[in-house]
């Protein structure tokens, strides 16, 4: 026997009913996952950068890490950056990123500039192996013939890879990094065999240099 949907007067008000009560149930779901990730500040894509170049040119360099796009922005209009696969993947990924150095301010003459990146190390897996590691590193990155390409990476701790360098990030990872003068960058807090050094960061050959002694560093041009 055929059965057919209730259509006297309860069936279609109780169907009704059913589903206004289903559609409050969801936007409540959806309002308790809004009000969760507004709680959580590491799940929000940083703000998009953008940094004067050093070149006297007054371009702007825009780098949207939410995107993984870059832009460079000047007199002449605005120039769409190519950006390859993987620093696209490596600036969607983190929840942090900054220039730091003198490059918080402007880029060096050659367009090159230091950000600090920070991601979850496993953010799809919060309960399994590093579920709750971060990975930090500085970037170096230049501006090549039309594309903002990655020089070099230099990982300050990872879960995944067994890296800990004891960075201080305690009063947050912008604090943790001391400008230096030239030809030095900044300086940052680590620890090696339990000895607390000030690590000084510097540019040689489109790579990125760490030193432990500063001040012996700084009697040299990297």
């Amino acid at each position: 026997m055929k059965r057919h949907a209730r259509s006297g007067p309860h069936g279609p008000h109780v169907t009704i009913r059913a589903m206004k009560r289903l559609l409050t149930r969801l936007l409540g779901l959806c309002t308790a996952v809004a009000a969760a990730g507004a709680c959580c500040p590491a799940l929000a894509a940083p703000p998009p950068l953008s940094l004067p170049l050093a070149d006297g040119s007054g371009a702007r360099l825009r780098i949207d890490g939410a995107t993984g796009s870059a832009q460079l922005l000047s007199a002449a209009g605005t120039t769409v950056l190519r950006v390859n696969p993987t620093l696209r993947d490596a600036l969607t990924r983190s929840d942090t990123l900054f220039a730091v150095g003198r490059h918080a301010t402007a880029t060096e003459p050659d367009t090159s500039l230091v950000l600090f990146i920070s991601a979850a190390s496993r953010p799809g897996m919060p309960m399994g192996y590093c579920g709750a590691g971060q990975e930090d590193g500085l970037l170096l990155l230049a501006v090549r013939n039309g594309a903002l390409v990655q020089l070099d990476l230099v990982m300050l701790q990872s879960c995944l890879d067994s890296i800990d360098m004891a960075i201080d990030l305690a009063d947050g990872p912008a604090s943790a990094f001391h400008p230096l003068p030239a030809p030095w960058l900044m300086s940052f807090a680590a620890l090696q065999e339990d000895t607390l050094v000030q690590r000084c960061v510097g540019i040689d050959d489109e790579r990125l240099r760490l030193e432990d002694d500063c001040a012996a560093a700084s009697r040299t041009t990297p």
